[in-house]
Formats: structure tokens, sequence, C-alpha cells
């Protein structure tokens, strides 16, 4: 059943089954700490390995990579790099008690939706993601990281509000009527909303005696985190030190993905099959995104990347 960790006695459920000990644990901890982190989970061998073909990666586009770096040298988050550095994908594929966490919460097969690659920490406020990764039906998502390299206080970590993912929904189309006058006039995207809702949010679970907890981890450890978790980047205090990390969005396979003129507006009924393409890598689908972009402001397509394995391309059709 879909949404398997959205029923209640889900917890339950899963400590009376027979499965490898590891999956359970991270599993529940999703269901009541709102995330988990599988410690270990891909090898530092591993992930020194992908920063240095990543580094190649960017030098041998470095027609858009060069005119794309900050102030500090370093690049900021890209968009779906995994679409052409696709050495990328066996962080998802291979990253075997992470990956059987999420199928079993789901209840079917996790799938690869979008992907951020951080060169550097994000320095993010407090906020859930569901506003734009609404899918149909509700809340079928997992935010998700594989550290690349540790992560603290001097190259930034994770913040989360600790319990966020049980604060009480929020009447949101009571907040789109009063923003637009009519749920039709509801944007895919508006700051101000997603603003007002990730504040009044944060503000209730405060209000409710919730406080932040910070997230230290290691190379190799990697994350599954509530859909409805408010969590954040915390502060960097070193702008030099880099932390790669490649965020992953996972859905169940073929469940769409919309934004926030369908989140604002949860009574009206919205298909409930993607109509997204996939492509098939060892075993598991991934939305056949069209464009890789840095910072969602500078976009190219796919096919302008040279990619470090042209001659046995890693994709097949689904």
């Amino acid at each position: 059943m879909l949404g398997f960790f959205l029923q209640p006695t889900a917890a339950d459920q899963i400590r009376a089954m027979n499965i490898d000990p590891l999956v359970k644990h991270h599993a529940i901890d999703v269901i009541e700490n709102g995330y988990t982190v599988v410690r270990g989970a891909v090898s530092r061998s591993r992930c020194d390995q992908v920063i240095d073909q990543f580094k190649r990666f960017a030098a041998l586009n470095d027609d858009k990579f060069s005119i794309n770096r900050l102030d500090n040298g370093h690049f900021p988050r890209i968009s779906n790099l995994h679409m052409a550095f696709n050495e990328l994908l066996p962080l998802f594929t291979q990253n075997h008690v992470w990956l059987a966490v999420q199928d079993l919460l789901f209840g079917g097969p996790t799938s690869l939706y979008t992907s951020l690659f951080y060169e550097i920490g994000s320095q993010q406020p407090l906020h859930r993601d569901t506003p734009v990764f609404s899918t149909r039906p509700e809340y079928l998502y997992f935010g998700t990281t594989v550290y690349l390299e540790a992560a603290g206080d001097e190259n930034g970590c994770l913040e989360v509000l600790k319990g966020g993912h049980r604060i009480p929904q929020l009447d949101r189309e009571d907040m789109a009527r009063r923003r637009y006058g009519n749920l039709d006039n509801i944007p895919n995207l508006d700051d101000a909303a997603w603003i007002e809702y990730q504040d009044t949010t944060v503000a209730l679970g405060r209000a409710m005696g919730m406080t932040t907890e910070k997230v230290y981890v290691d190379a190799g450890d990697s994350l599954i985190w509530h859909p409805q978790l408010p969590h954040g980047g915390t502060a960097i205090k070193d702008m030099n030190r880099t932390r790669h990390s490649f965020v992953m969005h996972t859905t169940p396979a073929g469940v769409p993905v919309y934004h926030q003129n369908v989140f604002f507006n949860p009574s009206r009924a919205y298909p409930e099959t993607s109509s997204s393409n996939y492509l098939d890598y060892e075993g598991r689908k991934i939305v056949d995104c069209a464009g890789i972009s840095f910072n969602h402001a500078n976009d190219y397509p796919v096919s302008d990347f040279k990619r470090l394995n042209e001659v046995d391309p890693l994709f097949i059709p689904a």
C-alpha cells in the first residue's frame, strides 16, 4: 500500500516484521523522530572517488562551470546534475539499507525525482518541502542526502525542528483565499506564500515546545527526512570549507509531483499518475529531467554537457 508510513499504526507494524534490523530501526526512526541517518552507508573511498570525478567533470565542462562560480570560488547548488554526471547514480541505486528503508515506508519501489548537488553548505532557514514537492496522494515524498564529506559547524550542517513532522497541517485553503481571493488564482510558485506558510508552521512548532537540533554527519552517512519535517542548513563559519553532498528528492515510482498551486488547494482532485518520462538505471526509475541548472538560475540542456563516460551510457529507456 502506497504511503505505508503515513498509517497511524505503521511503527507498530514494522516492529512486528521479520526484516533486516537496520532497516527496521531506521524506518521507525523516520516515523517517530522525523528523520534518520544511516551511518557509513557509502564507503569513504567511494565518496572521495565521486568528489574527484566531479572535479574532472567540471573541468571537462569548464565553459559552463567557470562562469557559475561564487565569489569564494565554489559552485552554487546544481539541480539535476545526475542527468549528465551519471557517476552520482550509484549513490542512489547501490545505497542498499537507505533505499530499503524508503521502499518499506513508501510501500512501493522508490524512484529518483530530482536532485541537488552541493559543493558547500546551504544555509537555509527552517522549512517544510511539501509546498514545492506536493504529491498526489499527498506526502508521498522523502528528502534525502548522501554526504560526501563530513558536515558540522565549520562547513554547515542540517538543522531540524525536532518532532516538527507532527505539527498539525495549517489551513492551506484559508491562506490561499486570503492571499489570492480564489483558489483558481494560486500560482505554481510564490515566495510570499512560501514564507508565510513556513514562518507560521515553525512558530506553531516552537509554541508546542519544539526545539532545533543540529545533525552532525561523516562522509558516507545517508539521511532520510519525513516530508513534513521542518529542516534547514546552519550558518557556515568557514566559507572556504567545502561540504560536498548529493540531495535526492524521491517518490514512489509513478507518483506525480506538483507545486504550490496544488499544495494550497488540497480539496481539489488532481491526477494521481505521473506524466513524467522515466529512465531505468540498475532496476530503478529515474525521472527524465531535461535540464541542469546552477542555483535555479542558469539552465542548460542535458545534451550540452560532455560526460566522463561517453562510450557506455548508463541510462536505458524505461
